[in-house]
């Protein structure tokens, strides 16, 4: 998940706080209006803006943040108390999900702890990219084949929602197709069902991901810290065709540049009144890619990759009677291959391409008017 999505992530759970706060306050006030809002609400925007303001701008640095650190991004929230288990929340979020009790992965969930854990606990421990362990199975179990999760972005669970779905069904509900958070629909999944998970394109390879800290497979640079515009443009110019390296270094020796997108305009007249019409129409290539299963670009020029029948064509045979098998005589060569009465039976089927078949063979015998 890039660093944009896990933003939007934690701006989903700050709004989830805000709202939950706002229902259980004694006295709510309006956060938007006259009155001060109620305790323990957050101001999202001054939250985000202290959050950038202590270094969290890239990938590697927003996995670094502890939870001591996010408190310190809240500011004034109506309270002398700090929402402390609000910002390990957000702590595992900019870590990838990853437990802040320990750097270490946490090991596979055994089927006799699968069995003893309710189900909140097995939703929170649930991988959907790996839902064939022991959790998956005992939510499969429970759920019996029906839709109950919802993700925040990407892949990312909404354990909340989900817990919530799953108790639904526990008591009888059948499962649901859609779910509202916040006035956002989201479509509702099943065990072993995936949303798209997207990447960033490369802007010099049509096609294939960049990698999540925006490294360049081809030539292992990376366009972390390149506006979108810059790479928008330079997708422009080059079309949808793939570089060479000495030409894929060109390109990012001028993309990193601080005065990149001036630089590129005035090297390349044409891509940049492309650029300026397409952006007018909405049409400026997005520069996302969906990730198959195995983690790579799925390709839609493979056949395999959308699931499409093959379709082998054979030679047309159509059976007719051979003119010739009241004096057939045995080539040499398949004396020992056939029994003899099958020389004495019209069985024979005449091929497209002018031969002459045994039943349930791919022989030919004789050629038509030998």
């Amino acid at each position: 998940m890039t660093l944009e999505n896990k933003f939007n992530a934690v701006r989903t759970l700050l709004e989830e706080h805000n709202k939950a706060v706002q229902e259980l306050s004694p006295n709510p006030g309006q956060p938007l209006g006259g009155n001060p809002p109620p305790a323990g609400h957050v101001d999202i925007e001054y939250f985000f803006a202290s959050l950038k303001a202590i270094g969290a701008t890239t990938e590697d640095r927003a996995k670094q943040l502890r939870y001591e650190d996010i408190l310190t991004c809240f500011g004034g929230t109506g309270s002398v108390t700090l929402p402390l288990l609000l910002a390990k929340d957000i702590a595992k979020i900019f870590r990838g999900n990853v437990s802040t009790k320990s750097e270490s992965p946490s090991r596979p969930v055994s089927a006799k702890k699968a069995d003893r854990m309710t189900p909140k606990e097995l939703v929170e421990a649930f991988d959907p990219e790996n839902a064939d362990n022991t959790v998956g199975k005992r939510l499969q179990s429970i759920a019996k084949g029906q839709s109950f999760i919802v993700y925040l972005e990407g892949r990312l669970v909404d354990v909340e929602s989900t817990y919530k779905l799953l108790m639904e069904l526990k008591q009888g509900y059948p499962g649901r197709q859609f779910y509202t958070i916040n006035e956002e629909i989201k479509p509702v999944y099943k065990i072993g069902e995936l949303p798209d998970n997207f990447a960033e394109e490369n802007p010099l390879y049509p096609g294939r991901p960049l990698r999540p800290d925006g490294t360049c497979d081809q030539t292992g640079r990376s366009w972390e810290g390149v506006p979108l515009c810059v790479r928008q443009l330079i997708r422009v110019a080059i079309g949808n065709n793939s570089v060479s390296i000495e030409k894929a270094h060109d390109w990012m020796d001028l993309a990193v540049q601080s005065d990149a997108m001036k630089m590129i305009r005035t090297r390349h007249h044409k891509a940049s009144i492309e650029f300026d019409r397409l952006e007018k129409t909405g049409d400026l290539p997005t520069l996302k890619v969906i990730l198959n299963s195995k983690g790579g670009a799925g390709n839609p020029r493979r056949p395999f990759d959308q699931g499409r029948k093959v379709d082998v064509k054979r030679p047309e045979i159509k059976r007719q009677p051979n003119p010739f098998y009241e004096n057939w005589q045995c080539p040499p060569t398949y004396k020992n291959l056939f029994k003899p009465q099958i020389y004495t039976t019209p069985d024979y089927y005449k091929c497209n391409d002018g031969g002459w078949y045994a039943e349930n063979t791919t022989n030919t015998w004789r050629k038509d008017n030998e």
